[in-house]
């Protein structure tokens, strides 16, 4: 990505429009944490003073935790600690206007664009299992899996800044995901294309086929539409949001092992504690969805 490209989407996240756009959204986005999902959050006394590098497992189809987290994020600080999520390239493939996705707040998952938002002051939130923890089944849903993706951890230590995880406990039952649809994706051309490494399958999707298949949808084509969109319709999961203790890099640094030895030390740290902390938080949920 050229200079004049980042630039660009700087431009357009810092557009006076940006910040009406989040606040059009906030009432909405409120309703939406406070009674549908019935959002809650833990350790927001750890995260440090200046810029942080957060870091999250990914869930569901359409990732509903991503703005339940920058919603609290703003209730929290406002504008005095901007906060920019790197997002799948994918994302700005999107038929809208290619300013939309950067006014919400989210630049390309790029190395250089996450240096340059350090260096404008602000704080970032990465996915490091991407799509690919996103999509994966409803029955893995209690996993954690950053597909041995250490760049956060290289950002990290090159950016000088701490890490926070933030895990998300039933996030993923948001969307009751049966089939990663890794082939389907190879042959529609979309790994190639976009690197999106799957299209899922969900219950929703399962039910919409079979009813295509019966002839059901022929006699009443009226419903495909309605049908059609209610498969992008999440579940009223309950989610609940533990952000653990800050990761200072350079302190767990050693000199005795190789650069790519302490990357993947402090990586397998990180994912440990992540991973601990998820199997607490579902074996302490009495039903799915219901919290």
């Amino acid at each position: 990505m050229d200079d004049e490209t980042r630039q660009a989407y700087f431009r357009a996240v810092e557009d006076p429009r940006s910040r009406r756009l989040v606040e059009k959204l906030e009432p909405f986005l409120e309703w939406v944490s406070k009674y549908y999902f019935r959002c809650s959050f833990a350790g927001w006394e750890r995260v440090p003073d200046g810029k942080v590098l957060f870091v999250g497992n990914h869930n569901g189809l359409i990732t509903w935790e991503v703005p339940m987290m920058y919603h609290a994020w703003h209730q929290r600080f406002g504008m005095q600690r901007p906060a920019l999520g790197l997002a799948h390239e994918g994302m700005f493939h999107l038929p809208v206007d290619p300013a939309l996705v950067p006014r919400l707040g989210a630049i390309p998952a790029d190395k250089q664009m996450a240096l340059d938002a350090f260096e404008r002051g602000y704080s970032l939130l990465v996915f490091p299992g991407g799509e690919k923890e996103a999509f994966r089944t409803y029955k893995e849903r209690k996993k954690i899996d950053f597909f041995e993706r250490k760049g956060f951890i290289r950002l990290a230590l090159e950016a000088h800044v701490p890490i926070v995880p933030i895990v998300s406990i039933g996030a993923h039952e948001s969307y009751v995901i049966m089939h990663r649809g890794e082939m389907l994706a190879e042959r529609l051309g979309l790994r190639k294309r976009f690197r999106l490494h799957g299209v899922p399958l969900t219950l929703g999707s399962f039910f919409f086929l079979g009813l295509f298949a019966s002839g059901l949808l022929l006699l009443f084509p009226f419903l495909v539409p309605p049908l059609a969109l209610s498969m992008l319709v999440p579940l009223p999961t309950k989610m609940h949001f533990e952000l653990l203790p800050c990761v200072d890099l350079h302190a767990r640094y050693r000199s005795t092992l190789s650069r790519e030895g302490n990357v993947q030390r402090i990586y397998d740290e990180i994912v440990a504690s992540m991973q601990s902390t998820l199997s607490q938080g579902y074996a302490e949920r009495l039903l799915p969805i219901f919290g």
